[in-house]
């Protein structure tokens, strides 16, 4: 990789990492927000269910999976100079997921009723429980064309290399959701948190339309000579409107590659369907309180471990379609390394400091001390897992660069049963706390599957480099953890449990651990500290010379 495409992928990474933060903190405003004006009881547990239906049919059908089976074939047509046909793809594809996500879309909101028995059982002697159930799916199933085509969008500019629009989108997605909650919340209810779910969903997707656009009309023109006047002007790739190209080579590999990736996030996506059909069986509310959990456990793989992947997905691809598989490997090993290295922090967080960090987000309103306990005990449980959830991203990327899809399948048959195994045995005497441990399991196998099925298609993952970063940096969350929860626990018995003497006692104790976690790994030299710094002086000073670029890709 050259030293200008070193530089642009790092700076991208550094500005979608803050995007992707910024939208992370929203995110929590927004949950804040939702649990503060429509609580923790019976109405959230009816919309986490609600969503389950059409999340799954979204991530299989329609954002992740098309992304992921389109990016390769697009990318591999733009490292080819083959622009028409590459336009030519992302209109064919986006037409026929219209058509078929559509059809899906109906076909869900008639059997809505039906969709909610199945994903939770338990509901099935509260009848109001499923009838409102039903009636925030039927809300939620026109976000699934939306996402299908938003993906499609969003594949397209990250080919470009373009990351800012689709991570705006989401710092966009959040506002409007909080904005409505807030206007309208008092007044519809839950209906009301639905509603601006789908609104927010298609604000989303209309902005990203421009940056589109203007590939598609200016970046991508060409020269065209006009023998008439005998002068060159210019041209976008020509592509009919009229014509589908269902038959070219690279539509078909599109649907080639798109069958083993839905199946892939199909096992994965299950995983979570079973942890929703039986946390309904311990009460209502279980299945709102994995979902808060989930929605603080996500937010250090949105962060980092998505924003990383998402740079580096393309670049794999092009690396793959190439054939320069000691340059994917580079990248693949740097962005494993900094993916542990920036979310085991977060992990050591959330076990040390996990019912304080809910009581200052959840505890709100008509949120009870007892639902944030349920919440911190599902969270705590959730930490175990958290690096290996944010790696196996990474990974998954990788198999999918190389159009190699069906291997992931292999450790996913295994995750599935395993999980629901896991599920059964440990809710009983474990309550959510049991569901989410069963979740940091199968993440861990999973890690070590994908490791012993990528190694041998690309040549070795640097398993020596990776494996002694991510041990120096677990040496580090030692001192994270004792000083974080030596902070809070003066902290809070000093100031009490006001808004604020929490805000400042977790918040502290989040500083000072971050401090001596970085401090510690300064000390043993990490390499990751001096690429974080390497970014952030490029960032400063954008003509500095390449001679201080490091020769791994800072992302």
């Amino acid at each position: 990789m050259g030293n200008d495409t070193k530089k642009r992928l790092a700076t991208a990474a550094a500005f979608l990492v803050l995007a992707t933060m910024g939208s992370r903190v929203l995110g929590l405003v927004r949950e804040i927000v939702m649990v503060t004006y429509l609580g923790l009881g019976t109405d959230m547990g009816a919309f986490t269910v609600a969503l389950k239906f059409p999340n799954l049919i979204r991530t299989l059908l329609a954002d992740t999976a098309l992304s992921s089976a389109f990016i390769p074939v697009f990318s591999g047509l733009l490292e080819k100079k083959r622009r028409r046909e590459a336009w030519q793809l992302a209109y064919t594809v986006t037409i026929m997921a219209t058509i078929i996500l559509g059809v899906v879309t109906a076909v869900g909101m008639v059997f809505s009723p039906q969709l909610v028995k199945l994903v939770a059982p338990g509901y099935a002697k509260y009848p109001d429980v499923v009838e409102l159930s039903a009636h925030l799916m039927r809300i939620q199933f026109p976000t699934v064309v939306i996402m299908g085509i938003a993906g499609i969008i969003m594949g397209v500019l990250n080919s470009y290399d373009h990351f800012a629009l689709p991570a705006v989108g989401q710092i966009v997605w959040n506002v409007v959701i909080i904005g409505g909650i807030m206007a309208f919340a008092g007044r519809y209810g839950i209906r009301a948190l639905s509603w601006t779910f789908l609104v927010a969903t298609g604000v989303q997707l209309a902005m990203q339309v421009p940056g589109v656009w203007v590939r598609r009309w200016k970046r991508s023109r060409r020269p065209v000579w006009v023998a008439e006047g005998g002068y060159s002007v210019y041209e976008a790739p020509r592509v009919s409107p009229w014509r589908l190209d269902l038959r070219t080579p690279e539509v078909k590999r599109v649907a080639v590659l798109i069958g083993p990736v839905i199946i892939s996030l199909g096992i994965i996506n299950f995983n979570a369907f079973i942890d929703t059909i039986v946390g309904s069986l311990i009460s209502v509310p279980a299945p709102a309180y994995i979902d808060k959990a989930f929605r603080l456990f996500q937010l250090p793989q949105g962060v980092f471990a998505i924003a990383i992947g998402t740079v580096l997905f393309p670049a794999f691809s092009r690396h793959a379609a190439a054939g320069r598989m000691a340059e994917l490997r580079t990248d693949l090993s740097t962005g494993l390394r900094q993916v542990f290295f920036t979310t085991l922090p977060f992990a050591a967080f959330f076990a040390v400091l996990a019912l304080p960090t809910v009581r200052l987000i959840y505890e709100h309103g008509k949120v009870t001390s007892g639902e944030a306990q349920a919440v911190a005990t599902a969270l705590t449980f959730f930490s175990v897992g958290m690096a290996f959830v944010s790696v196996n991203t990474l990974l998954n990327r990788a198999f999918y660069s190389i159009q190699k899809p069906w291997l992931p399948l292999i450790t996913g048959v295994i995750n599935l049963g395993l999980n629901a195994g896991l599920d059964l045995a440990l809710y009983k005497p474990l309550g959510v706390g049991g569901i989410t441990l069963s979740t940091s399991l199968v993440s861990l196998f999973n890690f070590f599957a994908l490791l012993f099925l990528l190694r041998p298609r690309i040549g070795g993952v640097d398993g020596r480099k990776v494996g002694w970063s991510a041990a120096r940096a677990i040496i580090s969350l030692i001192p994270l953890s004792v000083s974080a929860y030596a902070v809070w626990w003066g902290l809070d018995h000093l100031l009490g449990r006001s808004l604020w003497a929490q805000v400042i006692s977790v918040g502290m104790a989040y500083v000072v651990g971050g401090a001596f976690y970085l401090m510690s790994a300064w000390v043993m030299r990490m390499p990751e500290i001096r690429e974080l710094v390497n970014v952030a002086r490029r960032r400063r000073r954008p003509r500095e010379t390449d001679a201080v670029i490091d020769r791994e890709p800072e992302v």
